[in-house]
């Protein structure tokens, strides 16, 4: 979007022209647009979409403003927070004033033409509380590249707060639950002995952690204990864009008269009238304003996407939980890279813990195998996370390196060598390059498959993606593929196929759009044309093969070409599985005998240290 500060459409037309050239435009039609505009202005078109929130404050440091100020930036916006004597916590994106509400609005509308109907004041209290960061918790990755540009931060000798938006709200024990029904819904097939334990978990109490591995069934133990949970109430459903679907059809299994709405398709008033909506992340900051729609439980799925204090989609949960009576979070891999990131998810379940501060959590629970087995003991009630040991029908899961040699390397030297880029961006040239040259193996995988193997190869590159699809084609056989940018319709349709269509040989996907959420059990071959960062990642996209549905022996397939990051890639993703398993083991030693079962619980995903990787 440009923005011209004009009233010269002549002159816009010239500025408009000239950012255009070579580009086709049709300039005629855009002359009368512009026309149009500069006559008849609006002076609302931008800010009602500037997302004004007011919030009042709790705890914290109270001196600076007892509320809070959070927008899209806008330099007149923050022109009018700055006359108040605002403090801004760049982690919060927003900012904290001595003024209240009415005052706010005063000086968002003299100063900044915001109209107080476009700004939404809260009732609901949020606390500021200071984000810590620890010491060196690792070396980056480091390769010869160009230093970074210089920039970011506030104005010169300006102070800017570290603060974060939170709130807290408490934890139930021991709640109640119907054990006749539970046990009936066993006898019916539609839970699993072991699924009815977990749906007893998260009944016990206001707030728990559905932390099942991958293929258990997380969704379907959550929706019984939601619908449990909530009797007649309406429940809401959190989850990624790519899963709304899903979750429809999960909870039609189970509740097949169940009305439920979605958010963003169905107006507010259709919503009133469902016993069940779902949302991706994105929509919460609309559906926060929505007081008048109340629910009775809050279900997070993939709740591990929150584990960064400053997104907007984490404060926007913190907002729902603190008027929603019964939360559960739903993950398989409650922890990406080191266990401060589970205070999220305890602070949104109410758990106790989860009400301490983050230095005080680091503290006391981070850094130590001792502390490790401290929280592994608090939060054993909290989570609970079985393996696929419970799936006595389930085959193996074998994961073969396959080291290329490394030919055609050209265009990768190359890139290597340009001191013009800066790491990270070398990085992904470099890890894209290497995708391209597995792509002839891929395909030679493809052709020795017998005729009952199915294949799911994960991308991390579109480009890769696209090589594939026209080399199975060429050769005639029958793929699908799925990416970020794919409709919910077309991803439903090309996992479908897959899973039920026999002349469908092999499934294309990115690991970040294929490699959560969905089934795959049709296929009993997976490759990765590169590996995820995390071992955590690469189990998640793994297991859309190996999980509940699966009788066969699944065959994991990870080609290395010598010589290259790939080897880096792999040493770092080797180094963080063996702390996982030094941090369990650490933790059972730390243990009493009798508290050792509490280890079950530890996250699987414990802290990583990043690990330099030198390229010389």
């Amino acid at each position: 979007m440009w923005l011209l500060q004009t009233t010269d459409s002549r002159y816009a037309d010239d500025v408009i022209k000239h950012a255009f050239a070579g580009h086709f435009v049709d300039m005629e039609q855009l002359d009368v647009q512009l026309r149009a505009a500069v006559a008849a202005p609006d002076p609302d078109y931008f800010s009602q979409l500037l997302d004004v929130q007011i919030f009042p404050l709790v705890k914290g440091d109270l001196t600076r403003g007892s509320w809070a100020v959070s927008f899209t930036y806008d330099p007149l916006c923050v022109k009018a927070m700055r006359s108040l004597g605002g403090y801004f916590h760049k982690h919060a994106s927003a900012w904290q004033v001595r003024a209240d509400p009415e005052l706010i609005m005063e000086r968002l509308a003299s100063i900044a033409g915001v109209s107080s109907e476009f700004v939404f004041v809260h009732e609901q209290p949020v606390l500021i509380e200071e984000l810590t960061t620890s010491g060196n918790e690792g070396s980056p990755i480091s390769m010869p590249a160009a230093s970074p540009p210089l920039g970011g931060g506030g104005g010169p000798g300006e102070e800017e707060g570290t603060g974060f938006l939170s709130t807290e709200h408490g934890h139930v024990d021991d709640m109640p639950y119907d054990r006749v029904a539970l046990a009936s819904l066993v006898a019916c097939g539609v839970l699993r002995d072991y699924q009815a334990e977990g749906v007893a978990h998260m009944l016990r109490q206001s707030g728990a952690c559905m932390g099942d591995d991958m293929g258990l069934g997380k969704s379907r133990q959550t929706v019984v204990a939601s619908r449990m949970a909530a009797g007649s109430g309406r429940v809401l459903i959190v989850c990624p864009a790519s899963l709304r679907l899903n979750w429809e059809r999960e909870i039609k299994m189970v509740y097949p008269d169940a009305r439920v709405g979605m958010i963003g398709e169905d107006r507010i008033s259709t919503l009133a009238g469902c016993d069940w909506v779902i949302g991706n992340y994105e929509r919460m900051g609309g559906l926060v304003r929505e007081t008048e729609l109340e629910f009775a439980v809050m279900a997070v799925d993939e709740a591990h996407y929150l584990k960064e204090y400053k997104s907007g989609r984490t404060r926007n949960v913190f907002l729902l939980a603190a008027r929603i009576e019964r939360c559960f979070v739903v993950t398989g891999t409650p922890l990406l890279n080191r266990e401060i990131e589970m205070h999220t998810l305890l602070r949104i379940t109410g758990h106790r813990v989860g009400s301490l501060t983050l230095a005080e959590f680091r503290k006391s629970y981070a850094g130590s195998p001792e502390k490790r087995a401290a929280l592994a003991a608090a939060i054993q009630g909290w989570m609970i996370r079985r393996s696929k040991d419970v799936l006595k029908d389930l085959g193996d899961k074998a994961r073969q390196f396959v080291p290329l040699s490394p030919e055609g390397l050209d265009v990768y030297k190359e890139i290597y060598g340009d001191m013009t880029l800066q790491a990270m961006p070398k990085i992904v040239r470099l890890r894209k390059c290497l995708e391209g040259l597995k792509v002839p193996y891929l395909v030679e995988t493809v052709q020795a498959m017998g005729e009952d193997d199915k294949l799911i190869i994960f991308c991390e590159y579109m480009s890769t993606v696209e090589a594939l699809k026209q080399a199975l084609a060429s050769l005639g056989v029958g793929c699908v593929s799925l990416v970020g940018s794919d409709s919910l319709k077309r991803r439903q349709a090309a996992v479908d196929a897959f899973q039920g269509d026999a002349s469908i040989k092999v499934f294309i996907g990115t690991t970040m759009a294929a490699g959560v959420g969905i089934t795959l059990t049709a296929a009993n071959i997976v490759a990765f044309a590169s590996m995820p960062w995390t071992p955590a990642l690469m189990r998640q996209a793994e297991d859309r093969a190996y999980r509940l549905g699966q009788i066969r022996d699944v065959l994991v397939l990870v080609p290395i070409i010598q010589g290259t990051i790939d080897e880096g890639v792999l040493q770092l993703q080797e180094n963080k599985h063996t702390t996982e398993i030094e941090v369990v083991e650490a933790a059972k030693k730390a243990l009493p005998v009798q508290q050792r079962a509490a280890v079950e619980t530890v996250p699987d995903e414990a802290r990583e240290e990043v690990l330099a990787l030198e390229y010389a």
